[in-house]
């Protein structure tokens, strides 16, 4: 692709000189020399300065990611406006099916001296990348342009990326929970929908069970999905509709262990278990069939970072509950990053990625990678917005929850032993889930894998 990107420019170039040329033969130019600069009309003169500028070296990038066909389409065109802005410069894209061909391909192409340029990290663990040295750590870059990450960006997408006062990453979209409403059912339960804003310190957690028992009617409708966030595992994001974390980051210990912790993990199964504002696995299946059971029109609430069924009935968009210390810390934001590889053109990568922190630039990238949400703070309701005015989903509520949520993980994620703990725990989960344990149980024993995987020294 480069090869005839550049025979094509190469050609333009030699026939614009040949065709100078001629036309200077044709009009004398070769026997009474060039015309006086003072009398070259301004076209010319600005087409013979740029005919006499040293020529920039082609380079090409490469982009590594883990997209869908469609998305990366939409990258393409996204990066095909960089490459009109700044011709000696193309960027390819190249697209794998899974995080562990993507790891290694970054590790193999950097020990080949053929580093990879970038790499959109969707899935969160990197510290083995660093610390194999195919990243190149963002701070100085950043130094010596003169720009603050905690300016540019709301703080919360950066600590995903941060790694002991290392920044590995540019946070390049993201996403966040929030809660969707079966408007017909608030009304015909006469309850008022909530506040879109996170900082509504009326919209707490008794309320939000107040709302649910209101709308259930036995086995026939119910007040809540069921869902705690688009980021779950094993119950980690229940402690943060009360103000508590899974993890500990600047301790780097579990917390699941928490007092307050383990009053959310038995909250969050009370719901369904004494509460019945939420189906069992059996009422479940009977009502949503073979559709997903938001859209049987069945229930009341249903909370999700962005994931709209199409469905039948009016859907409004509100903050998450929250019970606990402000500011509201419910649910889980997330902001995939851009890593910069290593290698000779570092400065040209990182060109890149200045630009995509301009804020159209970055409402376009986030638009283009299906997310709602610019982790830069000057625009960052502006992708909702936009999809609110082209397509009619109202997705602000997300945009104004993603200031106070937390990051997916809180911390967790840019461990390589993550997916060991995800392993290890989840039968533990599902003996709690089943009530064969006690929320202080399963926090204890949460808390002691946190500790004893997470951290290997």
């Amino acid at each position: 692709m480069l090869k005839k990107r550049l025979s094509r420019r190469a050609f333009l170039g030699s026939s614009t000189a040949v065709g100078g040329a001629a036309i200077l033969a044709a009009c004398g130019g070769a026997q009474t020399g060039a015309m006086p600069a003072e009398e070259m009309p301004a076209k010319q003169e600005e087409e013979a300065k740029a005919e006499m500028a040293p020529k920039e070296e082609p380079v090409q990038l490469i982009y590594l990611s883990r997209d869908s066909a469609s998305t990366t389409e939409k990258v393409r065109a996204y990066f095909d406006t960089y490459e009109a802005e700044t011709p000696n410069v193309t960027i390819e894209l190249q697209n794998l099916a899974s995080v562990g061909e993507a790891e290694t391909k970054l590790k193999v192409a950097a020990a080949a001296g053929v580093p990879i340029d970038f790499l959109r990290c969707s899935w969160g663990s990197y510290l083995d990348l660093a610390e194999a040295e195919v990243l190149s750590p963002l701070d100085d870059f950043f130094k010596r342009d003169g720009l603050v990450p905690t300016e540019i960006f709301t703080p919360a997408t950066l600590t995903q990326w941060l790694d002991k006062g290392t920044l590995w990453g540019m946070p390049g979209s993201g996403n966040c929970d929030a809660l969707l409403m079966n408007k017909q059912l608030l009304d015909t339960a006469g309850l008022d929908a909530p506040s879109a804003d996170p900082a509504d310190a009326s919209w707490t957690m008794d309320k939000f069970l107040e709302y649910g028992k209101a709308m259930t009617q036995g086995d026939q409708q119910f007040g809540h999905t069921g869902g705690v966030s688009a980021f779950n595992v094993s119950g980690i994001a229940t402690g943060t509709y009360f103000g508590e974390f899974c993890w500990n980051v600047e301790e780097e210990r579990g917390n699941m262990d928490h007092p307050v912790f383990i009053e959310a993990l038995q909250y969050w199964r009370d719901l369904r278990d004494k509460h019945q504002v939420v189906p069992n696995a059996d009422q479940s299946a009977a009502l949503r069939g073979e559709q997903h059971i938001w859209q049987t029109g069945k229930v009341g609430f249903h909370i999700t970072n962005g994931y709209k069924p199409a469905v039948e009935f009016e859907v409004i968009g509100a903050a998450l509950p929250y019970t606990g210390e402000a500011p509201n810390k419910s649910g889980r934001a997330w902001y995939p990053a851009i890593l910069m590889g290593v290698g000779e053109k570092v400065d040209h990568a990182w060109n890149v990625l200045k630009w995509m922190m301009s804020g159209e630039n970055s409402v376009g990238y986030t638009l283009a990678v299906n997310h709602t949400i610019s982790p830069v703070a000057a625009v960052s309701t502006l992708p909702a917005e936009r999809l609110k005015a082209e397509t009619g989903y109202d997705s602000v509520a997300h945009a104004n929850q993603s200031a106070y949520s937390g990051p997916a993980g809180w911390g967790l994620l840019r461990y390589t032993t993550w997916g060991e703990w995800r392993t290890e725990i989840k039968p533990v989960y599902d003996e709690f889930n089943a009530g064969n344990m006690t929320a202080e149980e399963y926090g204890r024993a949460a808390t002691d894998l946190l500790n004893a995987i997470i951290i290997q020294e």
